[in-house]
């Protein structure tokens, strides 16, 4: 058996009060899936392998998986129409040039908030069509009730001001960064661009949403970093 693990891979998941662990092997050495019937004897996250026929699935879970260079890992789901915006903090330049934090809940209590995400300061769809049209739409916005528009990027706070001179944002678009991932990572929404010659890293998927007091009532989520559905027309229509 210690020979052949070499070229198994092991993938484990979880249904309510049963860890289930199953495996991908040579068909001679496929192993079954395991119920176990005391649970709590068993360590959260703990893998079993034992030899026998190909396996059949037991109360499975469905779950979705991102690859990584060895593994399978779970990809956190993103939040959903109905849900509260995680807490978080994030930095923004004021209008004197100080440098401030804000609150999510600061940010949207009481009131109707356009938040748009992009996956980068100075990169072209974001630079030419997503902030920019927010900006050229933000009378329109304000004109059917919200309050506030902010864009957050996974950015310092030095570059977001940066951007928003050189695209003459002024006012009418709020720049928060969020460059520890904090607001990106409780939203379920991180995008990991690593193996892009930019030097990306772990950015933030393109999104626009529309909460009320906190509560998110549209969310237009992207793949990746494509751009077909985050517009501010589109948020336009929603209102």
């Amino acid at each position: 058996m210690a020979a052949a693990t070499n070229s198994i891979a092991l993938l484990s998941c979880k249904v309510p009060s049963t860890p289930i662990c199953y495996s991908f092997m040579k068909p001679a050495l496929r192993p079954s899936i395991i119920a176990l019937k005391n649970p709590s004897r068993v360590l959260k996250g703990s893998s079993f392998l034992v030899p026998g026929p190909k396996p059949s699935i037991i109360n499975p879970v469905k779950s979705t998986f991102v690859r990584s260079s060895t593994t399978l890992q779970p990809i956190r789901a993103a939040i959903s129409v109905g849900e509260k915006l995680p807490e978080a903090t994030l930095a923004y330049f004021d209008k004197e040039g100080e440098i401030q934090t804000i609150k999510v809940s600061e940010l949207t209590k009481g009131k109707k908030v356009v938040l748009l995400a992009v996956p980068g300061a100075f990169t072209p769809t974001c630079s030419q069509k997503h902030l920019p049209g927010f900006v050229e739409k933000a009378d329109e916005l304000k004109a059917k009730g919200v309050d506030t528009i902010a864009c957050v990027s996974v950015n310092d706070a030095f570059v977001m001001r940066a951007w928003g001179q050189d695209l003459n944002v002024g006012d009418n678009v709020l720049l928060l960064a969020d460059g520890n991932l904090e607001f990106t990572k409780a939203l379920g929404v991180t995008l990991d661009l690593s193996d892009k010659p930019a030097g990306l890293g772990v950015r933030s998927r393109r999104y626009a949403l529309l909460a009320e007091d906190g509560v998110v009532k549209v969310l237009n989520l992207e793949e990746g970093g494509a751009f077909t559905v985050s517009s501010a027309d589109e948020i336009l229509k929603a209102l």
